[in-house]
Formats: structure tokens, sequence, C-alpha cells
């Protein structure tokens, strides 16, 4: 038996719902080399995160670190979460803890790491972009906890390395492995086809794929003025729209609302598909002639990936998420955020050049099986892991090696 299957995996997840880094979660869970039974999952909520995992084979614990009205009884809720963590943690053979966000780093994460646990921060480029914002103490304890007790930091892009190391994080400890896709899904396109004729739509019409949660952050008010706006000059754009509100704070059916309620005023009712959320995104992407990212902020972006795994042009907000993903002119064009005039313009741009908008939808496919493969990217990952689980196990299929910013991108 190797040496990695007497060792434990524990998996942290602030979030519930599946959301982009609990399905990347997921990816990792089910391609790893740690055996099932050696897994276990500490879920700060229940929901389809924790079904799927369970339907995995993966013991699952919710320990829920929120909870309470007052102060008070948020603070006792709070130091009970951190003694369930601390109990489960102990009665589990010791291991190797990945926190899957920062949240999961600071309150499980940092429990691991005082028993002595191997602890692994899956970093998702939404962290060290806003440490700009933190009081220079807070900053500097992060570092500190960072350099003194974390293994590994496993960002998602180049850019928030640069951001770590640039703030004082040891560089041997960061590296860079991006999220990928299952590209064999994107190879059919029968989905697509079936998806596009049950729209009502035909060849002729330039219909847009849009694959977002639905939440402000994603641009969803900006897609729908862009595609009025190109709609009155004459574009015959059409929107495949998958999402619904997940992890959203506030009231989910106001905002679903208000987004209806927006695409009717704006004449569009008979131009978007409200598809709710989807597990065939590759269907979505393939039922397109392009994508459409219009996000206000976005750390990384998959949809992005899916969408040139699909062989589909990409139009994204100038965003570093995007630009470590697309190439400009190559892969996709690029558009200020927020901006919808902007966004009209590409989408009728690329409406009007289908040529263009084929040749940047094959590059893209191109560059996926390069960089974005999610058999290579979690093997890397999961490299990562089964390497600190013990340091006599060696593998030939798995060195761990170090993603520097000269790397292809």
């Amino acid at each position: 038996m190797s040496a990695h299957a007497k060792a434990s995996l524990v998996v942290s997840s602030w979030y519930g719902d599946l959301g982009g880094g609990e399905l990347r979660l997921l990816d990792h869970v089910r391609n790893t080399r740690f055996p099932k039974a050696q897994i276990r999952a500490l879920l700060n909520a229940p929901g389809d995160l924790d079904l799927a995992l369970r339907e995995l084979g993966v013991r699952t614990h919710v320990i829920r670190w929120k909870a309470g009205q007052s102060w008070l009884a948020r603070q006792v809720h709070w130091y009970g979460a951190k003694l369930r963590a601390t109990l489960r943690l102990l009665g589990t053979p010791r291991g190797v803890f990945v926190a899957n966000t920062f949240p999961d780093l600071e309150t499980t994460g940092r429990v691991a790491a005082a028993l002595g646990w191997t602890v692994v921060w899956r970093a998702r480029a939404d962290t060290f972009t806003e440490v700009h914002q933190w009081p220079p103490e807070r900053l500097h304890e992060l570092v500190r906890f960072l350099n003194r007790r974390v293994a590994r930091i496993v960002a998602t892009t180049h850019y928030e390395a640069r951001l770590m190391r640039a703030a004082g994080v040891a560089p041997d400890k960061i590296f860079v492995v991006h999220n990928g896709v299952d590209l064999d899904r994107y190879a059919d396109e029968s989905a697509g086809t079936a998806l596009r004729a049950a729209a009502g739509w035909g060849a002729g019409e330039f219909v847009i794929a849009f694959v977002a949660r639905m939440v402000p952050q994603k641009g969803w008010e900006v897609l729908f003025e862009a595609v009025a706006q190109a709609r009155a000059a004459g574009v015959p754009v059409k929107v495949l729209a998958a999402g619904d509100t997940t992890l959203m704070d506030g009231d989910p059916d106001a905002y679903r609302r208000s987004l209806r309620d927006q695409a009717s005023r704006l004449g569009l009712a008979d131009h978007i598909r409200f598809l709710g959320f989807r597990s065939d995104v590759f269907a979505v992407m393939k039922a397109a002639d392009a994508f459409v990212l219009a996000s206000r902020i976005e750390p990384f972006g998959t949809t992005v990936i899916e969408a040139m795994a699909a062989g589909r042009a990409v139009i994204a907000s100038d965003l570093p998420g995007p630009r470590e993903s697309v190439i400009d002119e190559k892969t996709g064009l690029f558009f200020p955020a927020g901006e919808a005039e902007a966004l009209a313009a590409a989408m009728g741009r690329l409406a009007a050049d289908r040529e263009l908008c084929w040749r940047l939808g094959q590059a893209g496919r191109e560059r996926a099986e390069r960089v974005f493969d999610l058999q290579h990217n979690i093997d890397e990952l999961d490299c990562l892991c089964t390497d600190l689980a013990t340091t006599t196990w060696q593998s030939t299929d798995c060195e761990s090696r170090k993603n520097n910013d000269d790397r292809e991108k």
C-alpha cells in the first residue's frame, strides 16, 4: 500500500451550495489518489455540496461557525464550533488538511494548524487582491501565519501569487494551479444543437451564452443593457442565460424578479431564455456562438475556460481574472468592466464577422487543451497534497513542481 493511502485527507468548505470553488473541490475529491475511506469533509453549512460528497463516499461533518442573533450568542456559538472542529480533527488520523477558501483557512484551517496538521490553502484569487483595504497589522499577522503554519499555498492565478510574494509570503510555499475543465465533455455538439433548437432559435441568430451566479457582481444588468443596445443597432443577438442565486446574501427572489423585470422593460423577453442552474454547462456553451463574462469583479472565471473548451469565442470584462485565461484578439475580446456600450460593440463585431468568431473559438480550444485540462491540473493539485502525506513516498508520475510566472500562460 502506498504511504499516502495511510494518511487522511480532510477538506473544508465554507459554502454549502455548488458554486465554482465547490465544484472544483468536488473535482479534486473525485480524482484524488487518497482512498475515499480516508477522506473527511468539514463543512460550515449543509447543502448540495454535502450531498455530492456523500455520494462520492466521503464522510462529512457540518460544523456551522456562525449562528445566533446577539453578539454574545454568536461568540458562544463560534467557540463551540471551534471545539467541534477540534474534536473532529482529533478523532481523525492526522494527514493533510485542505482549506478550500479563505474563510476555511481562517476557521477550521487555523484549528488544524494548531493541532499539527499539514495545511494546504487553495487560494482562489480573492484574498490578496483585497488586502490593500486591510489594517496593516491584520495583513502582517496573516503573512506570519502563512509562513509559519501553512505548508503550501495553491493559488489559482499568477497575479495573486505575485501579490502574495509582494506582501512577504515565502515564495517557496506558493504554487499556481489553475482551475481546469473536463475537455472531453466539450467535444460533442449534439447537446448544444438540441438546446438551441429547444430555445426556438436557428443558425441565423447570433446566440450568446451567459453562465453566472445570479448576483450583482456578475453583471447581469450590464449584459441586458448591452443586448438591448446591440439589438437597437440591428444585431440579431439572443441570450441563453444560465445561473441562479447561489450563495447570494439578501433576498434572492427579489433579485431574480428584478432581472426579469429589467429584461421585459428593455424589450428582451423574447430574446433571453432564463435557464436557471444548469449542470450541463457544456450544452449551454455549445448551443451558443460566443460567451460573455460581464462581471464587475472576477477572481478567475471558470466559465471562461469552459467556453474556450467548447470552442467558443469569449467576450470578457477586462479584469485580472479573465486576463489570466483569455488572450486579447486571439481567443477573445475584452471590454471595460461595467460598460454596456463597449460590450454591445464587441457583440456586434463578432455577429458581423462569424469567421473571426470561429477563429477565436478554435484558438480558445487549443489554449484550453494546453493550459486548462482538468485531469492535468487536478493531478498537479493532488500531487502537492500526496507529497505532503509522507516524506518517504515517491512516484515518478507525481513530482510537484513550482509554477513560476515564466510558465506558459
